[in-house]
């Protein structure tokens, strides 16, 4: 038996970490018990399970951690050889590397884009071999083709005009090159990419595109630098000028006709360098079928890592199943994390409370929904509790009475349980709280279904300063959507205050956005109302002073304190 990560025994060092960490959490445990349960109610509350089947299923737990461990690590016994399959064409990209290349009219020059232009190329053609060809006044294959783009990839970048030593740019050797290594390899998909200025000192174009119709391939053209053209520059000059041999300045453009010609010919297309210019090859070339061929053989490890990964589970099930009172006698009506309602519920946590009947009454009462008898076994259960007991009785109350929506009873009891000493049950409080908060405010408003527009409180608003005989039910004062204000400012801090006891409280942080996207919407409304009705007034009254003004809109708004419903 072999593995192929053969550092497993390394990874084995974890489990006496594992097993530290599950003496220290119960060791924790433990003293959280003694501290947070008083010594009378800890046989009621409190079900201690063995300490000999605790120490097993942590065993049994290690046990298939290390089989896991085993199985990550892949071990096998034996291999198997296959052999790819690989369906690819063959590509040929031909980059011009003459001295006209670098000609200032790209980005920076000819030559930079010319490779940028057949770096795009191998990316779009993952599946194809692909090789490379720099000519100038004659050819070089750099890269015959293969599936290692990797290679093509670093050849394409380290071009530049000094590969081939000879001067000008012969696109019919180029074109020739490229026959021969696909005739040589006995293939009908093949396709050719030339990457060139088009200056052609052959005078061979015609020959070449006969040429390509009879070898019958693809060919693609991508014309780098402009039309207008530029000088060659020359760093060994001390004006950085190019001369011929009679000292005149070489100037150089792109020359489209040849390599619109030879595309043409090998039904392809031509396309000056741009970011779409692979899109438009790949495209062009879509028509070309993928030969088949076989590829290198691989040797495949017989993997054996199921043989670990069974037992592995199994020994974690047994592991659960041991640590947990399935097969134990069982206390009749426990009164646990599992079983206590209203806050207990939405807290997880364990119930600091006597396990009374009032308790139990309650935890029935909010089961069957009946929200109103829970909450009047809660308020009978606190007269009969003290110290932080009273916090998560509480809590539950606040919780019936929300369930209620009875919001004013239900943000008192939850700001009684946010004296807690428990943080968990503070951050509790502070989000129902929140949540509370904002019902209050939207009772306020009470917006019908059929009212609620992309802005909803813009028609509200304006029902603030209108004059009553105008309305023909009851409306808002400027005091009830202050306390809207107030109400949705507060619940934005007890989310606030939740997100800082417990920052990944998702519940908490959405809402607290919900809330503020609200806010914010409400005091736009409210401003903007302001100023129509008010600019509404001047245009009616413009010669009314002030004073007037605001004694009429208290006289309008005087007897109007009865909320939207």
């Amino acid at each position: 038996m072999s593995f192929l990560y053969p550092g497993w025994f390394s990874l084995l060092l974890i489990l006496p970490f594992i097993l530290l960490g599950a003496i220290l959490v119960h060791r924790s445990r433990e003293k959280t018990w003694m501290r947070m349960v008083a010594p009378r109610l800890r046989k009621q509350l409190v079900r201690e399970g063995s300490s000999t089947r605790l120490w097993i299923s942590l065993f049994l737990g290690l046990l298939g951690c290390a089989l896991i461990i085993t199985a990550i690590t892949r071990p096998y016994k034996g291999e198997t050889i296959t052999t790819e399959t690989i369906t690819s064409r063959n590509i040929l990209i031909a980059v011009d590397t003459s001295r006209s290349m670098l000609v200032r009219d790209g980005s920076p020059d000819r030559m930079a884009t010319a490779k940028a232009m057949a770096l795009e190329l191998v990316e779009a053609f993952p599946d194809d071999r692909i090789g490379v060809i720099a000519f100038a006044g004659a050819p070089v294959l750099m890269v015959p083709l293969t599936i290692d783009h990797m290679a093509v990839h670093e050849t394409i970048s380290q071009l530049d005009t000094q590969v081939i030593p000879s001067g000008g740019s012969d696109l019919y050797a180029a074109v020739q090159l490229a026959i021969d290594t696909f005739r040589k390899t006995g293939q009908k998909s093949n396709a050719l990419i030339i990457i060139s200025d088009g200056e052609d000192h052959s005078e061979k174009t015609s020959i070449a595109a006969s040429q390509i119709r009879e070898a019958g391939i693809a060919v693609c053209t991508i014309g780098v630098g402009s039309t207008e053209g530029g000088m060659i520059p020359d760093p060994s000059k001390t004006d950085d000028k190019f001369r011929d041999n009679q000292g005149h300045t070489v100037h150089s453009r792109m020359i489209p006709d040849a390599l619109d010609q030879l595309a043409r010919a090998g039904r392809g297309t031509f396309v000056p360098a741009s970011s779409g210019a692979d899109t438009a090859i790949r495209s062009a070339l879509s028509y070309l079928k993928s030969n088949q061929q076989q590829g290198r053989k691989i040797s495949v490890p017989v993997e054996k890592y199921q043989w670990w990964l069974f037992p592995a589970i199994i020994l974690l099930a047994l592991s659960q199943i041991v640590r947990s009172h399935l097969f134990s006698k069982k206390i009749p009506n426990p009164t646990t994390a599992s079983t206590v309602i209203a806050g207990i519920i939405l807290l997880g946590s364990t119930l600091h409370t006597h396990a009374t009947t009032h308790i139990d009454r309650a935890k029935a009462a909010y089961e069957r929904k009946d929200y109103e008898s829970a909450l009047d076994f809660f308020n009978k259960a606190l007269k009969e509790s003290h110290g932080e007991d009273r916090r998560a009785i509480q809590f539950s109350q606040g919780s019936s009475a929300y369930r209620l929506q009875q919001w004013d009873d239900a943000n008192r009891h939850f700001s009684r349980a946010l004296l807690s000493q428990s943080p968990r049950l503070q951050a509790e409080s502070h989000y129902n709280l929140g949540n509370s908060l904002f019902q209050s405010g939207w009772a306020i408003l009470n917006l019908p279904d059929e009212r609620r527009t992309l802005n909803p409180f813009l028609e509200l608003m304006r029902k603030i300063f209108l004059p009553k005989k105008q309305q023909k039910a009851q409306y808002l004062t400027k005091s009830d959507v202050q306390r809207v204000i107030t109400h949705w400012k507060d619940a934005i801090t007890h989310y606030n205050a939740t997100l800082k006891l417990q920052p990944d409280h998702q519940d908490a942080a959405y809402n607290r956005r919900e809330v503020e996207k609200l806010l914010k919407l409400l005091q736009d409304a409210f401003d903007q109302a302001s100023k129509e009705i008010n600019g509404g007034e001047e245009r009616q009254n413009p010669g009314q002073s002030d004073k007037e003004k605001n004694d009429q809109n208290d006289g309008e708004q005087g007897d109007g304190n009865d909320p939207q419903q």
